[in-house]
């Protein structure tokens, strides 16, 4: 939500006038017209708000101002989110993220035409919650429970964004934009608080061009735009704890940032056609971060009890199982994703070193003599 107040605002700068927080008729108009439609429509107030209820609801209106007023604050709260009420779009946040464990960016109409063609084939017709249902029908098998409990994303919590576009510390340069994508679930315990798919925007806040005796090039960038599942916006940074993620990572792909160039006897003469490196990120890169500071969301757990849950807690649930005569096997597949050398590690080690990794690993375990376990979480 705060992300499409957030556009509403940029667009008011632009044209001279601000944008409080929505309050009016017009300005939660606007909001609803993002979200459902990823843009703003033309007309009359009246025929744009009949155009929102029909879309979402099937429904049209009709009425004199002050009922024009209660019915954009009810598809506002309805759509947007009031209080701990699960909105439509949170429904929707669910639905991808139990079906493809990830929430895709853009309009709710794109959103749920995207999902309609990968589980029935084709694009359905009717009202978007009608569509929804139908969806969380098919998908689920079942209702499930939604619910929304506040989570904290620490400021050491280091999660992963993969960069949208190329970077280049030769050809950008200071203060360009970067667009990038959370590249996993950020979690606390079972509370999903910002998830993967997500989009945000960065800015570069420090580059050099490589130079001569050796000196390689920087690229520094602040993710300064991230939003989470409530609309809060937070900013991420390449902090102390992400460098270390980011070294580990290397480590373990068994790369090497050990090559540093010495000009030696060389001498300075001669150091001086030695260039260094200039940082180079290709697009699909990822990136670790860390949130700048620390951070309450208000979060969605899907399914369960309902009741937020550590780490630890869920580390200390017992696995209770029933036995009966079939024996179950199950494939487990570990990607390695591509790691690409952070430059803030490898200006710690004197280079700057581009490294890629990847693995698939395979393994068969079968149990025996298991049928439909049965999860007992202890609490504290």
């Amino acid at each position: 939500m705060k992300k499409q107040i957030l556009t509403l605002l940029m667009a008011s700068l632009m044209t001279g006038t601000v944008l409080a927080a929505p309050g009016t008729v017009l300005e939660k108009t606007q909001v609803l017209e993002q979200t459902v439609y990823g843009e703003l429509q033309d007309g009359a107030v009246v025929d744009r708000i009949n155009q929102l209820d029909e879309t979402i609801y099937g429904t049209g209106f009709t009425g004199n101002s002050q009922t024009l007023s209660k019915r954009v604050d009810s598809l506002y709260d309805s759509l947007e989110g009031s209080g701990t009420n699960i909105s439509l779009r949170e429904e929707m946040d669910a639905l991808e993220y139990t079906y493809q464990n990830s929430i895709n960016a853009g309009s709710l109409v794109d959103r749920v035409e995207k999902m309609e063609r990968s589980v029935n084939g084709r694009i359905s017709t009717g009202p978007l919650e009608k569509r929804i249902i139908s969806l969380k029908t098919k998908v689920y098998g079942g209702n499930v429970k939604l619910t929304n409990q506040v989570g904290t994303l620490a400021s050491n919590q280091v999660f992963k964004v993969m960069l949208n576009d190329a970077l280049s510390s030769k050809t950008n340069q200071l203060g360009d934009t970067v667009h990038f994508t959370v590249a996993e679930n950020v979690m606390d315990g079972n509370v999903l608080l910002v998830p993967a798919g997500t989009v945000g925007t960065g800015t570069i806040t420090t580059l050099k061009k490589a130079r001569s005796f050796g000196r390689n090039g920087a690229l520094d960038i602040t993710f300064d735009s991230i939003p989470a599942i409530d609309g809060t916006e937070f900013t991420a940074v390449q902090g102390e704890d992400a460098k270390n993620k980011t070294k580990s990572e290397i480590k373990a792909a068994g790369a090497s940032v050990a090559g540093v160039v010495l000009l030696g006897p060389v001498g300075l003469v001669g150091g001086a056609f030695i260039k260094g490196k200039n940082v180079e990120y290709s697009a699909g890169t990822i990136v670790y971060v860390q949130p700048q500071d620390s951070v309450s969301i208000q979060g969605l757990v899907i399914g369960g009890d309902g009741l937020a849950h550590s780490d630890d807690e869920l580390a200390d649930a017992v696995t209770v199982t029933n036995i009966s005569s079939t024996n179950n096997e199950t494939d487990y597949v570990d990607n390695t994703e591509n790691m690409t050398a952070d430059n803030a590690v490898l200006e710690d080690a004197g280079s700057d070193v581009d490294t890629e990794s990847e693995g698939v690993e395979e393994s068969n375990d079968t149990a025996e003599n298991v049928s439909q376990p049965i999860v007992v979480v202890k609490r504290n």
